[in-house]
């Protein structure tokens, strides 16, 4: 099958950017990621009508992997999507994760200048929670995406992307 247009969602941990970026690698479409929507250097928060207009550009290419958190005003991502590919991993591996790169203190490559992951107990506190959940389930609920496919587990997503053929646009 086809997919011209993938999203990857999930919580803060879950590994959307390594997935989303095999994925890319594999299937030769662009990846977008959620985090340039959000942020701009130095955690500065991206203002509501410019976030919405770069999402929507986005969405509007034909071809893209775009992976990031959504919420009910982003599930036109969904919508448009031919594949969401939700990763729904145990909050002890998504808080390790998470964890992990907060003591190391590095900017994570998809991350806009001066954004580095630094010791935050409140985000810590919401990846424990999975406090992003409900918002990815109420964007899925209203996008009503075509295709759909949740993994919770490390294994379910290393056997789906070994599954992913090399020429699936072809």
């Amino acid at each position: 099958m086809r997919f011209d247009r993938v999203a990857v969602v999930g919580i803060s941990g879950s590994g959307k950017s390594t997935f989303a970026s095999t994925l890319a690698a594999r299937t030769g479409l662009p990846l977008l990621h959620g985090d340039r929507l959000d942020w701009l250097e130095n955690w500065g928060v991206r203002p509501d009508d410019e976030l919405r207009a770069m999402h929507d550009t986005w969405i509007a290419q034909p071809h893209w992997i775009i992976e990031g958190w959504v919420d009910s005003e982003r599930a036109s991502r969904l919508a448009a999507a031919d594949l969401v590919v939700d990763l729904d991993f145990p909050a002890s591996l998504c808080t390790w994760r998470v964890l992990v790169r907060m003591l190391r203190g590095q900017r994570r490559a998809e991350m806009p200048t001066g954004c580095v992951d630094q010791l935050n107990w409140r985000t810590l506190k919401w990846v424990v929670s999975k406090a992003e959940r409900p918002s990815i389930e109420a964007a899925l609920r209203v996008a009503r995406p075509k295709n759909y496919v949740r993994l919770q587990t490390r294994r379910d997503a290393g056997d789906w992307l070994r599954r992913v053929p090399e020429c699936w646009r072809e």
